[in-house]
C-alpha cells in the first residue's frame, strides 16, 4: 500500500519497502507567484489521472498560515493527437462604457 504524506515545510512522497522506484503519485514543484513563503506542488496520479494543487503557507503579521489540497479533477486519455478533451470558456469582460454624457 502507498501513501501520500504532507509533512511541515515540504512535501515527501512515501511508499512501501518493496515498490519500484517509479511511484504512483508524483509530485511537480509550482512556481507560487508573488505569494512570499508559499509552497506549491501538483499531484499526479499516474494510474488512475487524479491531480491535487497542494498549497503551504507560512503565517505573516497580518494573515493565518496554513496548509490545503485542492483536487483538480481527473485526467483522460483522447482518441487521437491533437484532440481537445475537455474545454472550458469564459465569457470575454464587457468593456466599460466610454460615451460621454450629454
Amino acid at each position: 500500500m502507498r501513501y501520500l504524506h504532507i509533512l511541515p515545510g515540504g512535501l515527501a512522497l512515501c511508499m512501501a519497502c518493496g515498490v519500484a522506484a517509479e511511484s504512483r503519485y508524483q509530485a511537480v514543484p509550482i512556481n507560487a507567484g508573488s505569494d512570499f513563503g508559499t509552497e506549491k506542488a501538483l499531484i499526479l496520479d499516474t494510474m488512475e489521472g487524479h491531480m491535487w494543487i497542494w498549497t503551504e503557507s507560512p503565517a505573516t503579521d497580518t494573515e493565518a498560515g496554513g496548509r490545503y489540497i485542492i483536487y483538480q479533477g481527473q485526467l483522460f486519455p483522447g482518441k487521437e493527437i491533437g484532440e481537445v478533451v475537455l474545454k472550458q470558456e469564459w465569457a470575454p469582460p464587457t468593456a466599460p462604457d466610454t460615451t460621454p454624457a450629454p
